[in-house]
């Protein structure tokens, strides 16, 4: 596991008190693999879901033939898999749900995780989620987008992706539709509990719902059209959480809450307030989460705190003081979370351990053209834990030919 090959990288209690300099990890040789090779773009898309199968012996991810623009409506990827020791991909379907930034919502299914996916589609102009065999490529159409899937595989929390995509360009698919287009506050979506094998769905909680909470404390919303964004199960499947949000004049900027609730919707709670500008996240366990957000008015950090409490504890020693995607590894020890130096235009893969205080810088990587860095078609490394926390997947771009490829960073045996 992660925590007992880095307990045996580090020789010194001093030397775990400090940030590892870039020197001193390349002299250790942490191996990076670049899994897949152009001249095609690879990548999963959005981070804390894991893209290896049960046995490991295949990852799953999109294939596209670009990777500088958005896609247009009704525009296709390639779903394939990939063979994790030759880096081979071979495709199985196609989608017309998708984006550069989380893909089309990958999952393999719990239920049957060495053989079957989930993803988004696009059928009879609505957005519906697919579960595929990938071997007999038996297929099964529901009626909803999937958003999460449960770790028990009963569920899936759905989103308006149409709304998202009027709203936030960039987590939105082409030729979905927003149903309340005049409203800024619909009382008949946006968050739908979804049952995996009927496909029978119910509304969970409703924009209506959440912005009258909101409403009552920042009077600035009144009017102001709001979606809901980035749906997570905790690990036993209880509660969820989720992002509301809303550009607020006067020049747009973007608010940000993160509400939990029971899978009913009832138990509703503000877990961080709509003017912390909350980013990213996960859930550790059933109650504890970590997420991003601006604590002691210094910018984003890395915060970890118990649902349904405001008891903020900022980790890290300053070693995790920016805006990372964060997910925990298998052990729940470890956060790997990814940082921008904007500055050198370079990308760094990090390791933070809970229990010990280590740091570990892991590899950095240029990025080739600044374009990346930012926007609709930036591409972050958004990491995703291996199945045992051997491993590591993110997404880079190729500095020899531009391309967007999966990457595999090994955490065992350093």
């Amino acid at each position: 596991m992660v925590n007992s090959a880095l307990m045996g990288l580090f020789g010194s209690q001093s030397l775990l008190a400090e940030k590892v300099s870039r020197e001193t990890l390349q002299s250790i040789g942490c191996k990076v693999r670049t899994l897949t090779s152009g001249p095609k773009h690879h990548f999963f898309g959005y981070y804390g879901i894991c893209p290896w199968n049960k046995s490991g012996r295949r990852l799953v991810c999109l294939e596209s033939g670009f990777q500088d623009r958005m896609p247009s409506p009704g525009e296709a990827a390639a779903i394939g898999l990939i063979d994790s020791q030759t880096g081979r991909f071979e495709k199985i379907a196609e989608t017309r749900a998708w984006n550069l930034q989380q893909g089309a919502m990958l999952h393999w299914n719990p239920l049957n995780p060495e053989r079957q996916i989930i993803y988004n589609d696009w059928k009879n102009d609505d957005i519906v989620s697919v579960i595929l065999n990938v071997e007999s490529l038996e297929k099964r159409i529901l009626p909803r987008a999937v958003s999460a899937v449960s770790h028990n595989g009963k569920w899936a929390l759905s989103l308006t992706y149409g709304r998202m995509g009027r709203l936030r360009k960039v987590v939105g698919y082409g030729a979905a539709k927003d149903p309340n287009p005049d409203n800024p506050a619909p009382d008949n979506d946006d968050v739908f509990l979804m049952d995996l094998t009927t496909g029978k769905s119910k509304l969970a909680v409703s924009i209506a719902e959440v912005y009258g909470r909101l409403l009552k404390k920042y009077p600035l919303l009144k009017g102001t059209h709001m979606w809901f964004n980035h749906t997570v199960f905790n690990k036993n499947d209880t509660r969820f959480f989720f992002l509301a949000r809303a550009n607020l004049p006067p020049k747009g900027r973007r608010h940000t809450a993160m509400f939990t609730a029971n899978l009913d919707g009832s138990d509703l709670r503000e877990a961080i307030p709509f003017d912390r500008e909350v980013s990213h996240f996960d859930w550790r366990d059933d109650k504890e989460i970590i997420a991003t957000f601006i604590i002691e008015g210094t910018g984003r950090k890395h915060v970890l705190f118990t649902d349904g409490r405001a008891d903020y504890k900022v980790i890290g020693d300053g070693f995790l003081d920016f805006d990372g995607h964060c997910s925990f590894s298998p052990d729940r020890n470890w956060i790997v979370t990814d940082r921008k130096h904007r500055s050198t235009t370079e990308q760094a893969l990090l390791l933070y351990n809970l229990q010990t205080g280590q740091k570990v810088e892991l590899c950095r990587r240029p990025m080739q053209d600044k374009k990346y860095m930012s926007g609709d078609i930036r591409c972050d490394f958004h990491p995703r834990w291996s199945r045992n926390g051997d491993q590591i997947c993110f997404d880079a771009i190729e500095p020899e030919n531009a391309t967007r490829q999966l990457h595999i960073a090994y955490v065992n045996g350093l």
